[in-house]
């Protein structure tokens, strides 16, 4: 007899699951399509691949209210009918009557922490993919089939597209170089206001982050990517004019991220090596950069000093066939920029400038300067268009001001005010060696600059290791809470089945709503407890888990005291 009443309810059960189920995912997952429908991120057939995959990441916040729901009208339905009255004069205890749900919950729960840590991720994923990367993917599938696409308010048109893999480590996600490329502006009205074309075009996707400081700030979400374009040789007509450029960068096109860069869209084995590989994480990956470009700097510019105070020229490194030595006086750090100070002997700067070809092109060029100023590039100001500006180098910028051309006796001296040579480096460059090192290597280099009574202090190189420490341990702090919240919304699954169950045996003289609304509210309160002690654990650590565990605690003994009271009578 009892197989066969399991059965039953087992069925009724399931079928309210699925149904109830239903309804709230959809619902949930349709409105989660229409900001990025509603923003053009995504097309009408996109939009319907995008609805399915939002339907598994809203199972783990529609399961468990669907759960409880399902087990309070199965039981009301055989409350209303008398049929646990049945039940229970056969000497079918209440435990037993609700061994059903006890194996639904167990199903259930493992069910969510199968999703939670394993599938809901690349759900998410594949969500966040056709917002941002098949952006590009239909802007170069419509050139490469000759039609024009939209970039920004740009109508572009390109005879040939090609991808290019970036460097490694480089911070562009793609890169497309197109040739032969037609670019239109119109206004409102549909005239004309600015056409050009250009010989090559560069398309970069890369992150928000990445750019340069006047493109952050006119985003204001380092959440985003953003689409690049820079064009060589164009030539624009505007208004009947006809300008020439050798080259024009566009502003930064964002185009919105609708999860963001968290380890809450990771599966648990993901999120478990993150504990030994912080680096994963890009918001930590560009501290460390951050730091390891710092002490590269610093570390230049010790051999730099020692060179000089030595009386050695400093060598620079300008593309594979230039080299540039400076001799000068002193070497001084002044704000980020490294003055030199002209020689006593002569009092000025001496820089000779040689160039290697075959033996008939090698040429040396010889000049002094009155001052010489060398400007280390920050992380974020390397050019992502520039060859010779590499993520992996350290790039030096080299200003020379009041400076004169040596002569000899065919070639009279010249004078010129001010000149400048970017992108240069030097031959032992610390930084790729460093950049190898991940965040915890990396503090252990930069610990001789921190300590304040240390004569390499360095208040920059501290500051960033303690940015880079604070932004590990968030990591930590926000993993923790992440992987016990979801083992909290999979026991919720567990104890909701249960709870409805009993509610609606203990209020079986009272409303069907009624009876929902005292499950409903203890429910709610324990998903409140769990997303606000989620939040308590990313900010405060394992001392707030009891509070993330608190509302599983109370609705169980909610439950258990249902089940008292019941079978008491």
């Amino acid at each position: 007899m009892l197989w066969t009443l399991w059965r039953a309810i087992l069925f009724e059960f399931w079928r309210m699951l699925l149904i109830s189920t239903s309804v709230v995912v959809a619902a949930i997952a349709f409105a989660a399509t229409v900001k990025p429908l509603a923003d053009g991120s995504l097309t009408v057939d996109q939009a319907f691949r995008f609805l399915g995959y939002a339907i598994p990441p809203m199972l783990a916040y529609a399961l468990p209210f669907a759960a409880g729901f399902s087990a309070t009208m199965t039981y009301n339905r055989m409350v209303t009918e008398n049929e646990l009255t049945a039940v229970f004069a056969s000497g079918v205890s209440h435990k037993q009557i609700l061994f059903p749900m006890l194996l639904s919950g167990v199903l259930l729960s493992g069910s969510l922490v199968m999703l939670n840590n394993r599938i809901i991720p690349h759900f998410l994923q594949r969500m966040e993919e056709m917002v941002t990367r098949d952006f590009a993917k239909i802007l170069v599938n419509s050139l490469s089939q000759g039609q024009s696409a939209m970039v920004g308010d740009t109508e572009i048109h390109a005879d040939r597209v090609e991808e290019v893999t970036p460097e490694p480590g480089s911070l562009i996600e793609q890169q497309f170089l197109l040739g032969g490329v037609v670019m239109v502006e119109a206004n409102e009205d549909g005239t004309i206001r600015i056409d050009g074309t250009a010989a090559r075009a560069w398309i970069l996707l890369l992150p928000a982050w990445a750019l340069s400081p006047e493109d952050r700030a006119r985003i204001a979400d380092d959440t985003s990517m953003a689409v690049v374009m820079k064009f060589v040789d164009l030539t624009i007509n505007e208004q009947g004019d006809a300008v020439a450029w050798e080259s024009v960068t566009s502003p930064a096109i964002p185009i919105p991220r609708v999860f963001k860069d968290d380890p809450k869209y990771m599966t648990a084995k993901q999120m478990k090596r993150l504990e030994s590989e912080p680096d994963l994480m890009n918001f930590v990956d560009r501290r460390r950069v951050a730091l390891g470009r710092t002490i590269a700097s610093t570390q230049t510019l010790a051999q730099l000093t020692q060179k000089v105070e030595s009386g050695q020229p400093i060598e620079l490194i300008s593309g594979p066939n230039q080299t540039i030595t400076l001799l000068a006086g002193s070497i001084q750090n002044q704000g980020g920029n490294w003055i030199l100070s002209p020689l006593e002997s002569a009092g000025t700067i001496e820089i000779e400038i040689a160039t290697q070809g075959n033996a008939s092109h090698s040429s040396t060029e010889r000049l002094s300067a009155q001052t010489a100023t060398i400007n280390p590039k920050a992380s974020g100001s390397v050019d992502p268009f520039d060859a010779q500006s590499s993520p992996n180098k350290l790039a030096l910028d080299l200003s020379l001001t009041n400076i004169t051309i040596l002569g000899n006796a065919q070639t009279p001296q010249n004078q010129i005010a001010q000149t400048q040579y970017t992108s240069l480096s030097i031959e032992n460059d610390p930084l790729p060696e460093l950049l190898t090192k991940p965040s915890a290597q990396m503090l252990e280099a930069a610990s001789i600059y921190r300590h304040p009574d240390s004569i390499k202090h360095s208040a920059q190189i501290a500051d960033l290791s303690n940015q880079l420490e604070f932004e590990i341990a968030d990591l930590g702090r926000e993993v923790l809470s992440k992987t016990h919240e979801r083992w909290a919304f999979s026991a919720s699954a567990f104890i909701m089945v249960l709870a409805g169950g009993v509610t609606a045996m203990r209020l079986r003289y009272s409303q069907p709503l009624m009876i929902y609304l005292w499950s409903f509210f203890p429910a709610l309160t324990t998903i409140l407890f769990i997303s606000g002690g989620q939040q308590a654990v990313h900010k405060s650590g394992s001392v707030a888990l009891p509070l993330l565990w608190s509302g599983i605690l109370l609705i169980t003994l909610y439950t258990l005291n249902a089940l008292r009271k019941v079978s008491k009578h």
